[in-house]
């Protein structure tokens, strides 16, 4: 059999046009769709998956990161909104810092913001390709139905690999200097936990399972050398918790024979920390796997090129601009990318060095969000044109909430009065609306 084989071109049925086309349903393209729609556009959402939210929900990703600088959420508007929402179908106080996540609270926290907003949503429904250069038509979609296409007049990246603008000609980047990127984790949620009998073990500093997963390492008794466990697993119910344990390393992705070796080895991995967990940790004797996610929690892959690049220079001078759409207060987060213990201690030695004090943050320019060479393209989420220190910081969930009603709202002004272009829109104007839709735009 040949290496290539030929296709042959279609005539795809246009089976919905919007204003505001948004490809991605994740955190970035959930608030850009509800931000459109709140700006009066009309909006089409296209999610891959069965659900919104992204690695909050299908990823079981175990609490967000940081709202606050500290002493006041920096992240508000729509992220805050949901923060509030989800806090109030816990019956928990909300948490700026650290808020556990209950994934299905959570999907339907999005489910309903996103119904009341208005957004004509399509779920299992996956972007594959572009129509238009220099500046889109179109986007193809894989539906059960086979290869379809939706039109629009501006467009949102929200894929969180910059699918759409590489299909588009986009400039990008990947990793580091070699292309290395960080090792993924694939969360899992444990089920039958007595957390009155992990806190009773409760010390300041780290928690219980750190310490006693750091003293096995360092004794030769734990199952993986892994020397960054992350966050550990977090209380997200009366007897349930969700973890960010652990690593797959090696794995690519943009590539899909990575992605399922990162899936397939990540839920050996699980079973493996569970068993560590049932043997070790107080309150975990009983534990079971109730579930292992179904996406694998990719940290970085591509980086789009915009007409700015936010930088490290930047954070460290806790930068504002003329243009900016909000703030952030994370550290640089760039975890390992190999097995190397020397790597992978670095880690938190890097998150102290690089933490902002109380009070501080970093803007966001809005060019960091328009897509070099492209007219009607906006990017939301991790793959937002930063360099890699800055986007190690900016690609948690509550940065994409940022960039993500902020794309949302720049993409309905140009849609209505700059025929999709999205360099002539008013920043003035997109600051003031932003403003208006309660985000934190100082």
């Amino acid at each position: 059999m040949s290496k290539t084989i030929a296709y042959a071109s279609k005539r795809l049925p246009v089976i919905l046009s919007g204003d505001v086309v948004v490809c991605g349903g994740g955190p970035a393209g959930a608030a850009a769709a509800i931000a459109a729609a709140r700006s009066g556009a009309k909006v089409i959402l296209l999610e891959q998956l069965g659900c919104l939210g992204g690695l909050g929900t299908a990823g079981i990703v175990p609490c967000f990161c940081p709202f606050s600088d500290g002493e006041k959420p920096v992240v508000r508007g729509i992220g805050e909104e949901v923060l509030i929402e989800m806090a109030r179908r816990m019956k928990r106080p909300v948490n700026y810092d650290w808020m556990p996540i209950q994934p299905e609270i959570l999907k339907a926290v999005y489910d309903d913001m996103v119904e009341t907003a208005g957004p004509v949503l399509r779920l299992h429904t996956k972007v594959v390709d572009v129509v238009g250069k220099g500046r889109l038509n179109a986007v193809v979609i894989s539906t059960k139905g086979g290869l379809k296409a939706v039109a629009g007049k501006v467009f949102v990246d929200a894929t969180g690999d910059g699918d759409v603008s590489t299909w588009a000609g986009a400039d990008f980047e990947v990793g580091g200097a070699r292309g290395e990127t960080m090792g993924p984790s694939l969360c899992p949620t444990f089920a039958g936990i007595d957390w009155n009998a992990f806190d009773a073990n409760r010390r300041p500093g780290p928690r219980p399972d750190q310490v006693i997963w750091m003293r096995h390492l360092k004794q030769g008794r734990a199952p993986i050398a892994e020397w960054h466990l992350a966050a550990g697993v977090l209380k997200v119910g009366r007897s349930i918790g969700s973890g960010n344990i652990g690593h797959v390393y090696g794995v690519s992705g943009l590539d899909e024979a990575g992605l399922t070796r990162g899936m397939v080895d990540g839920r050996r991995m699980l079973w493996k920390f569970l068993d560590w967990y049932r043997r070790n940790v107080p309150g975990f004797r009983n534990a079971e796997m109730a579930a292992t996610a179904s996406i694998l929690g990719v940290r970085e892959t591509r980086r789009i090129v915009g007409d700015y690049v936010l930088n490290f220079d930047d954070y460290r001078a806790r930068a504002s601009f003329p243009d900016e759409i909000g703030r952030l207060s994370y550290p640089v987060d760039i975890h390992s990318s190999t097995t190397r213990p020397k790597e992978q201690r670095a880690v938190e030695k890097r998150l102290r060095a690089t933490s902002l004090a109380k009070g501080e943050s970093y803007g966001i320019p809005y060019r960091a969000l328009v897509v070099r060479g492209l007219e009607n393209l906006l990017v939301a989420g991790r793959c937002v044109s930063t360099d890699r220190a800055v986007q190690s910081s900016l690609r948690v969930m509550p940065g994409c909430f940022v960039t993500g009603q902020a794309a949302g709202v720049a993409a309905a002004l140009a849609a209505k009065r700059h025929k999709g272009n999205v360099r002539y829109v008013d920043v003035s104007q997109l600051r003031s609306t932003l403003r208006s839709q309660n985000a934190y735009v100082p």
